[in-house]
């Protein structure tokens, strides 16, 4: 359901009105992206819970990010893998409950999202939600290594990307904010980490948030001008 306001509706919410659609029963679509980046992450996190304490800290260290290593191959790029932890790094998790509280926010807002852009876009909506995460998965590894360039403790930016997704969907219903604050706890509650050395990335978590509602605006504003809306 469109959101009914009793007063006047956001500035910011006007633009994702505009193509809003209800759902029906008639068209759901299959949400393809969600169910792969929910399907590749518990692959990895089952891979995680069978390793050790040693191995989890060898795992984190060659495939998070390492703000100092990235930042030094920025300075003299080559073609060694850092650019490639960035993406790595958005599928590992060393928490139990940031997992479990990130799958959820696919499972409710993620596949809600994509599937409110297939409504709206037809199949340009997969590729829209495909490049919202994708630019909060940079967004929230640029503004962490940005803030924490000397450090030399490895990230994994899961919930960076996350917290991008969960933005992009509040730009089209502010009313699921109570779930993002729920989530937000959990990530920085920390009650079940599995071990190895890694730190969380609370820039990331801002980082990808702020990205992740941009992205939404600037996409469907883009999709709607060139459809003369």
């Amino acid at each position: 359901m469109i959101p009914r306001w009793a007063g006047r509706p956001p500035n910011w919410w006007k633009i994702t009105a505009r193509w809003r659609v209800e759902e029906t029963a008639r068209f759901v679509p299959v949400p393809y992206v969600t169910m792969s980046l929910i399907i590749v992450s518990a692959f990895v996190f089952s891979y995680e819970l069978a390793r050790s304490t040693f191995d989890l800290d060898r795992l984190f260290r060659k495939w998070g990010v390492v703000p100092a290593d990235l930042v030094d191959w920025l300075k003299s790029p080559d073609f060694s893998r850092e650019p490639l932890t960035v993406v790595t790094s958005a599928f590992l998790h060393d928490d139990a409950v940031r997992f479990a509280s990130n799958i959820a926010i696919l499972c409710i807002l993620g596949i809600a999202l994509e599937r409110l852009l297939v409504r709206s876009f037809d199949n340009a909506g997969y590729w829209i939600f495909a490049a919202t995460y994708a630019m909060s998965l940079l967004g929230s590894t640029a503004l962490q290594v940005a803030l924490t360039a000397d450090d030399t403790v490895p990230i994994v930016c899961a919930s960076g990307a996350i917290a991008g997704i969960g933005g992009a969907y509040l730009m089209t219903d502010p009313r699921w904010a109570v779930l993002g604050i729920v989530w937000l706890l959990l990530q920085v509650s920390g009650i079940a980490a599995l071990g190895g050395d890694t730190r969380l990335a609370y820039y990331a978590l801002l980082g990808g948030f702020a990205t992740g509602c941009a992205s939404m605006l600037l996409l469907s504003a883009l999709l709607l001008r060139t459809r003369g809306a």
